[in-house]
């Protein structure tokens, strides 16, 4: 097949990729399921107030509640408790063979995986402690009830929500008042409620409830509410709280703040959203229930008919004309902790409903839709927003870009004439070029989106691995690169075995390429999770995309192909990232000093933590475990350890690694600078940023792709595809070269080099395939940030090594023996550490490296060979 008709292909097939894709996806879906039926057939069903249940194998099950029947509560009307059970299966709703123990409403319910518990309640008389579980049965098509320890105290009126194998409770009210009361129970041990501390500020009742992702930890927020007690006037609240479930401390969060306006929300329903956000919908607010009240309690103080008649008929009009509760959604962004509708409904939200996620919507089942009518509608909601369509001229551009990136892997395939053009480049390639090569290679999609979302969520901690980076440079350039120049190496793993053996090579080289599987995995999948949020791309053809673009070029081009096609990646996505930095402030609202002021107050500029703790990132942390990490990946890594391979001379490879530190400054300003610059857009604007996003690393292409301009934003995504396949051509080549030359030679001595050339292309396929695949399954899985794990996966894995190779080039007595065994304690105790420690991801490879060292050195000393 020429050059021509692989192009030619290759558009065709980003023609009818594209064509389909980046629809608009609707800001909230509303799916209207059948209405509650009637108690009795042939009467109108009525709906309830104050039921409770949720969800079990796949069953809806909603029971108790409140209405009136028979006459409205105002004319007179008595209130009615039902102990019936409704199951919504199949579609259908099934009244339940099996009651509720008594009548119970205002009971707090939560689904769990062995059934719906159901935690207190009121049955018009008095207010219940009772807690016990509803299950339902498949196969016997019915439900059976599970007694649970009681509750410290009777308590209606309260919410609770599941965490971590654990039920908590919050809140609520007695026979007399509302409490600050706070339980927890385990829901593997289900033997006792644990008392908490109680919740700050005035008790409440009717409030909501949800967990969600901070700065730092996970919370529990308690929103809204009122404060009752009996016989006096209530008191609407208009803050909300939070409780760390990790420190177990609670916080005044603040008040609910709608376009600088205070909030009062009583009865709404409340939701975990994406990342970073909460919903709320509907609530009742204070102004003609405070109308109400003063009317009862002026109605009970007085014994003048006439006054009791004129103030009932006051009641009466209210009532008889009121409204209606809330139609807004709102929504709370944990991190800029900013309040905004996030949309509004065309009829009233009901409270007091039953209310519970199932699976990706939720669902509000009856309730009440102003005071004393109930609704018997149920509804699922589904926050889905995603970016506007992607539209022609930005996917003409995406494919445009793609398209070049595997015309210079066509471009150089006439120059791979043999496995030292493949493999090195023959010697044509520039220093400069090669630094460029290291730094896109170290840059990577992963850079480009984790660096900017954890400088929006939390601060600067990180940027102490960027200095780090460039401090281990030195070490590199005098002592790693002269090595390699000096053996003429062709796999930085040659070295292992020169000066142990060919173990110790084969080892290292394994490890390598099993790095590179995850590594080509994770780097394919962080961007194709990310642009599918923004764009409506799916996961699986951005991996595709990616994937087999990347091993065309790589396959065509070798290392030349791959050099080049770096260059001009890190031109794009340098130059993309300056012009989101000055967009952004050119569309924010403050001055850039106000903006300085603002994220300083808030601690967005924090690089220095002194704290002398290695469990979270402290200066400490970032510093040592930065310098381990370095040395492991510019010092050990065959990926960058290649570059310095194609200069003809230690200078010039010195000249490589000084590019990549030069660079990495700015950019890594540049970075973090954007993650700020997010934050104080966002905070400014907090309704641009959509709750839908369910990762963080998506955060930087949802506003290039809101934002920015037409064909802007199509080349800025292009550069992130970019940036993904930079570093994995990278590890294809790479991986390449270590199998051809670490294994296949080594077993297969005297092979002809074309013959070693054309396995080096099938190796570089396969590889290819391997690593999409590997994508492709963990595209499945639920990892929050794969910044994280990526850094966790690199000390885990690759720690060792770098021990190994200091005890190589430092050490005379190291020998394979003692090193090999000190590697295996090194695999071990960093194992031991990840496993069964709370000490920080970013120590592992610093554990790694000196652990092989001191151990492998001792072992050395004990276990001496001949050699």
């Amino acid at each position: 097949m020429n050059k021509a008709r692989i192009l030619t292909v290759a558009a065709l097939f980003f023609l009818i990729i594209f064509a389909g894709l980046g629809q608009e996806i609707p800001k909230l879906g509303i799916t209207e399921l059948p209405n509650l039926p009637a108690q009795e057939a042939g009467k109108t069903s009525l709906g309830f107030a104050g039921m409770v249940g949720g969800t079990h194998n796949d069953a809806v099950i909603a029971g108790g509640g409140t209405n009136f029947p028979n006459v409205l509560p105002w004319e007179g009307g008595k209130k009615f408790y039902s102990d019936t059970i409704y199951l919504l299966k199949d579609g259908q709703w099934h009244l339940a063979d099996l009651r509720m123990p008594s009548p119970l409403a205002y009971g707090a319910s939560v689904s769990t995986p062995e059934g719906v518990l159901v935690i207190g309640g009121e049955d018009g008389t008095s207010t219940t402690d009772a807690v016990y579980l509803l299950q339902y049965d498949p196969g016997k098509g019915d439900l059976e009830i599970i007694d649970f320890p009681n509750l410290p105290e009777p308590l209606a009126y309260s919410s609770a929500v599941v965490e971590d194998d654990f039920v908590y409770v919050v809140g609520g009210k007695n026979s007399t008042k509302s409490v600050n009361s706070f339980y927890r129970m385990s829901l593997t041990d289900k033997s006792a409620w644990e008392k908490l501390p109680h919740f700050p500020e005035s008790p409440r009742a009717l409030h909501a409830v949800a967990v969600q992702e901070t700065r730092y930890s996970r919370k529990l927020f308690v929103i809204g509410g009122r404060n009752q007690m009996a016989g006096k006037k209530s008191e609407p609240l208009t803050d909300f709280l939070s409780y760390d479930l990790k420190e177990g401390i609670w916080k005044k969060e603040g008040e609910i703040l709608i376009n600088g306006k205070t909030k009062v929300l009583m009865g709404a329903a409340a939701e975990t959203m994406g990342s970073m956000h909460l919903i709320v919908y509907g609530g009742s607010d204070e102004v003609l229930f405070d109308k109400l009240e003063n009317i009862a309690l002026r109605v009970g103080r007085t014994q003048n008919d006439s006054l009791i008649a004129k103030l009932t008929a006051k009641q009466d009009k209210i009532l008889n004309t009121h409204p209606g509760f809330s139609k807004a959604i709102l929504s709370y962004n944990t991190i800029t902790k900013k309040w905004f509708v996030y949309d509004s409904l065309p009829e009233k939200i009901p409270v007091t409903a039953l209310s519970f996620k199932k699976d990706d919507q939720f669902l509000i089942v009856s309730g009440e839709i102003s005071p004393g009518i109930r609704t018997p509608k149920v509804r699922k909601y589904k926050i889905a927003e995603a970016a506007e369509p992607f539209g022609v001229i930005n996917y003409t551009v995406l494919a445009l870009y793609l398209l070049i990136s595997l015309g210079i892997g066509i471009y150089f395939m006439r120059k791979q004439k043999s496995t030292e053009d493949y493999f090195v480049g023959g010697g044509r390639i520039p220093w400069w070029a090669s630094g460029l090569s290291v730094f896109g290679t170290l840059l990577s999609a992963i850079t480009f989106m984790a660096i900017p979302a954890k400088a929006f969520i939390t601060d600067w901690s990180f940027f102490m691995l960027t200095i780090a980076a460039i401090l281990i440079t030195p070490v590199i350039a005098f002592l790693f690169i002269p090595f390699f120049n000096k053996l003429k190496i062709t796999t930085a793993y040659e070295f292992l075995e020169n000066r142990f053996n060919y173990f110790a090579r084969a080892f290292g080289s394994l490890s390598f390429i099993l790095f590179q599987f995850g590594r080509i995995g994770i780097v394919l999948l962080l961007p194709s999770l990310a642009i599918s949020i923004v764009t409506g791309i799916p996961v699986d053809i951005s991996i595709l995309i990616m994937g087999v673009l990347c091993i065309l070029y790589t396959t065509f081009g070798g290392i030349e192909a791959v050099i080049w096609t770096d260059v001009l990646q890190v031109i794009v996505l340098m130059g993309g990232s300056i012009l989101a930095v000055v967009w952004i402030m050119l569309n924010t609202e403050s001055s850039f000093g106000d903006m300085v002021t603002y994220a300083t107050e808030r601690n967005k500029f924090n690089m220095a933590d002194m704290d002398f703790t290695f469990t979270k990132a402290t200066f400490w942390v970032t510093l040592i475990g930065g310098l381990a990490s370095g040395l492991v990946t510019q010092g050990t890594d065959q990926t960058v350890v290649q570059r310095y391979l194609t200069s003809t001379d230690v200078k010039n490879s010195q000249k490589t690694l000084y590019t990549n530190a030069v660079l990495s400054l700015p950019a890594a300003i540049i970075f973090f600078g954007l993650g700020t610059l997010l934050f104080i857009f966002y905070t400014e604007m907090p309704e641009r940023l959509s709750p839908a996003l369910s990762n963080n690393d998506a955060l930087l292409p949802w506003y290039i792709v809101r934002e920015l301009p037409i064909g802007i934003s199509g080349l800025l995504v292009a550069g992130i595809f970019s940036a993904a396949m930079s570093s994995i051509s990278s590890s294809l080549n790479s991986v390449s070269t270590a199998f051809c030359n670490d294994f296949y030679k080594h077993f297969r001595s005297g092979v002809a080099d074309e013959k070693l050339l054309k396995i080096a292309r099938i190796a570089t396929i396969l590889t290819g395939i391997i690593g999409v695949l590997l994508a492709l399954w963990m595209a499945g899985s639920n990892i929050k940030s794969l910044w994280d794990e990526f850094y966790r996966y690199l000390g885990l894995f690759t720690g060792g090594l770098g021990g190994m190779f200091l005890l190589g080039m430092l050490t005379k007595k190291a020998n394979a023996n003692g090193t090999l065994l000190g590697l295996l304690v090194s695999a071990l105790l960093t194992w031991y550490i990840s496993a069964y420690t709370e000490i920080s991801f970013l120590m592992y490879a610093f554990f790694g490296v000196v652990s092989c060292f001191v151990f492998g050195y001792l072992f050395s000393l004990i276990f001496k060979d001949k050699k």
